[in-house]
């Protein structure tokens, strides 16, 4: 597998439709996807990750939120910037996404950021993915 980043926002994805508490990921996981975790967990997108050891093999479980109704949090989840096309973005050019409901995931030089954060900062950076 070449795009680790990308798999892990698939397994999200596919959980969230599939109404899943949890996915699990490999491990170990490079640094940029943990900082996703992190971000998303920050942002309020997932309830939290940690890792678990199953038939001794190390997977990262990340669990996934819900409303009161069971409507998954992240219905729409996207990766802009690819190994083979990368997209960059200066911070006066990022826009907000669904008026606000969605997030963009930018690596800057202060390292990965949301939108909001790299326009505070007057960053812009490779855009990574989107989320709604």
């Amino acid at each position: 597998m070449t795009d680790i980043l990308s798999d892990m926002l698939t397994r999200i994805r596919n959980g969230q439709k599939a109404s899943l508490v949890e996915v699990l990921l490999f491990n170990p996981m490079p640094t940029r996807c943990r900082q996703v975790l992190i971000l998303l967990q920050k942002e309020g997108f997932i309830l939290g990750f940690k890792n678990v050891v199953i038939n001794n093999k190390e997977y990262v479980s990340v669990l996934l939120k819900y409303t009161l109704n069971n409507v998954p949090l992240i219905t729409k989840i996207k990766r802009v910037s690819t190994s083979g096309k990368r997209i960059y973005c200066k911070s006066k050019h990022l826009w907000k996404i669904f008026n606000g409901k969605g997030i963009f995931i930018i690596s800057t030089t202060q390292g990965l950021a949301t939108d909001t954060q790299a326009r505070l900062w007057n960053l812009g950076g490779e855009v990574i993915c989107y989320l709604e």
